[in-house]
């Protein structure tokens, strides 16, 4: 039976050198054909989607001071797989992340060659 269904938020955060995942249990208090209600032991109620349930969300909205986090709310019995989630999506921000600092290292280095050398860009 669906209902019986015990529901668990799962945040990983990394900071720095640091990395933390929590697993929080959240109450049901209502089950449509669509969503959940659940509620945390103290918080608000939140409504979830059935189709956004063991997702990974990006929490992070700009990468400043070394912090990244993600969270996916999720049945309590895939907490392992959602954790090896997160794991993975955390490590392709890092490798688009780092991409794209070595690109805008190249630009540096070409920037500063050519100030040595004096041969700057024609302006478009």
């Amino acid at each position: 039976m669906s209902s019986q269904i015990r529901i668990v938020k799962v945040s990983a955060e990394i900071e720095k050198d640091e990395f933390d995942i929590k697993v929080s249990h959240w109450k049901l208090l209502l089950e449509t054909n669509r969503y959940y209600e659940i509620k945390p032991e103290s918080g608000p109620v939140k409504r979830i989607y059935k189709e956004k349930l063991n997702t990974v969300v990006d929490e992070t909205k700009s990468y400043t001071d070394g912090f990244l986090s993600c969270s996916a709310f999720c049945a309590e019995e895939r907490v392992n797989e959602m954790q090896l989630e997160m794991l993975r999506k955390l490590q392709l921000k890092i490798n688009s992340y780092r991409d794209e600092l070595q690109l805008n290292q190249k630009a540096l280095e070409e920037q500063q060659l050519q100030l040595k050398t004096g041969k700057l860009p024609e302006p478009e």
